[in-house]
């Protein structure tokens, strides 16, 4: 009997210590869930290669293989350590540089993905610049876009807003397209809280599983405010409250197994911005 008193306890004791040896932040992490959508998958993949074709038709995407092989090497670290449940066979993330000097960023569904060059000038580390690209990831895996055309009733109402930012192009160049994207996000803010909560938080998953702090996410909400003025970019302009949004990204990070050294100032990093600064006049 004591022999068997003894046993549970070592058991008991082991148990403990194993427990404790468990990252009990990583078991806290907000549970996000995938959005109501009546469409097929293969519908996202088909309405991103249709309007992607149509953008890079119109806006200057940047012809520069440094710039470009960066956004798509930080895209792929970002894209591998999305959660397996959110994952779609189906769906091609590819990234490039528009030649932009606005700060901004938008993806497509299915993965096609633009960050413009301004974005990535207006950066202050390298976890700056992939939060954002984090965040707009998580609207293409959570399918955010049919889910949107699903609470809608109508795809038709999700092609107009992209017709919109589109048109905006076609009619005055850079300039239309960014008149053309701040009306189509008007036209859909009451639809958008959630799914920017939702990407918001997926985001800062993704960013910490890939071995950056989501608190770079957050303090990007500042790095735009401080350079643009405090008028929010386009991307961001479809919550009233960015503060909010701070705020929720850190609390999040708390809950999060962030490394200790996380991503900051890269050789890549360095070296794109005169990569950059040699293309301005081509804009």
């Amino acid at each position: 009997m004591g022999e068997f008193c003894l046993k549970k306890k070592f058991y008991a004791s082991l148990v403990a210590v194993s427990m404790a040896l468990v990252p009990t932040l990583a078991l806290s992490q907000t549970t996000v869930n995938m959005p109501r959508n009546r469409y097929e998958v293969q519908r996202d993949v088909q309405i991103g290669q249709q309007y992607s074709t149509e953008i890079e038709k119109v806006f200057p995407v940047l012809n520069d293989r440094i710039s470009n092989d960066y956004v798509q090497d930080v895209g792929a670290r970002l894209v591998a350590n999305i959660p397996v449940r959110f994952r779609q066979p189906q769906f091609r993330y590819n990234f490039k540089v528009v030649n932009a000097s606005d700060i901004n960023a938008f993806a497509l569904p299915g993965g096609p993905m633009y960050v413009n060059r301004g974005m990535i000038e207006a950066a202050r580390n390298e976890g700056e610049m992939a939060g954002v690209m984090a965040h707009e990831i998580s609207h293409v895996a959570l399918r955010h876009a049919t889910a949107q055309a699903t609470k809608q009733g109508s795809w038709q109402n999700q092609l107009g807003t992209i017709g919109l930012i589109l048109g905006g192009a076609i009619l005055g160049g850079q300039a239309g397209a960014q008149a053309g994207a701040i009306a189509a996000t008007a036209w859909q803010t009451k639809y958008s809280r959630e799914y920017e909560t939702q990407a918001d938080i997926l985001g800062a998953q993704i960013m910490a599983a890939a071995g950056y702090d989501p608190r770079d996410l957050a303090n990007m909400f500042q790095t735009i405010a401080a350079q643009g003025g405090g008028r929010a970019p386009e991307w961001l302009s479809s919550h009233p409250d960015p503060g909010n949004r701070f705020q929720r990204i850190n609390q999040e990070a708390a809950r999060l197994r962030v490394s200790p050294e996380p991503i900051k100032i890269t050789r890549e990093f360095q070296s794109v911005p005169a990569s950059l600064q040699s293309k301005r006049g081509q804009s």
